[in-house]
């Protein structure tokens, strides 16, 4: 019996997410101060909890700047990983079920959908976090997607590219790999028992 690969979105199906980086090159603030600014409203954006008009308010009073537009989108350039969608292609040819358990929200998914090489197509369905009020690395987030897919922790393998939601996964028994879109060779090299 097959698999259930649950891959995670950005920087694994898709790659160039860098999404707060030109946020804050537009208005020529310092990164980490602002990932960190970010941070404290990211679990609500990708829980469903803030909309994310309501995040550019708060962003407006904090830097004093005017935000006229979803920098969400405007500021988003996600291009398609061919070697992930290869692999996944590959794996449900052999028979394995794969989908995608992702942290998101509306606008990056509005963006992802409207990509011309459609990368979201090759997978079975998609378990996004907006979607399900939860997000990674809750333990809760992995459960859910097993309950749905009717599986135990050990019919399922995960591939996510954050260590915290790897170790989160790998806890509750789950296959885990840790993916690094600069070292396929070595991520082709975990996929090969799967489709032999």
């Amino acid at each position: 019996m097959g698999k259930v690969f649950i891959f995670d979105m950005g920087e694994v199906v898709i790659l160039n997410v860098k999404n707060l980086q030109a946020i804050a090159k537009r208005f020529n603030l310092e990164y980490k101060p602002f990932r960190a600014f970010y941070g404290l409203y990211d679990k609500d954006l990708m829980e469903g909890k803030m909309e994310d008009m309501e995040f550019f308010s708060i962003m407006e009073k904090k830097y004093g700047v005017e935000i006229k537009e979803n920098l969400f989108i405007k500021d988003f350039s996600p291009l398609p990983n061919p070697f992930i969608l290869s692999i996944i292609d590959n794996l449900r040819e052999k028979g394995h079920r794969c989908v995608l358990g992702s942290n998101t929200f509306p606008p990056h998914m509005r963006v992802v959908e409207g990509m011309k090489e459609k990368p979201l197509s090759h997978l079975d369905t998609l378990y996004l976090s907006y979607k399900m009020g939860i997000a990674k690395p809750s333990a809760s987030f992995f459960k859910f997607i097993l309950e749905k897919e009717n599986i135990g922790p050990k019919g399922a393998v995960f591939i996510d590219d954050k260590l915290d939601n790897i170790e989160s996964a790998s806890n509750l028994g789950i296959k885990t790999y840790l993916y690094d879109s600069g070292k396929n060779d070595e991520a082709a090299e975990f996929f090969k028992e799967y489709l032999q």
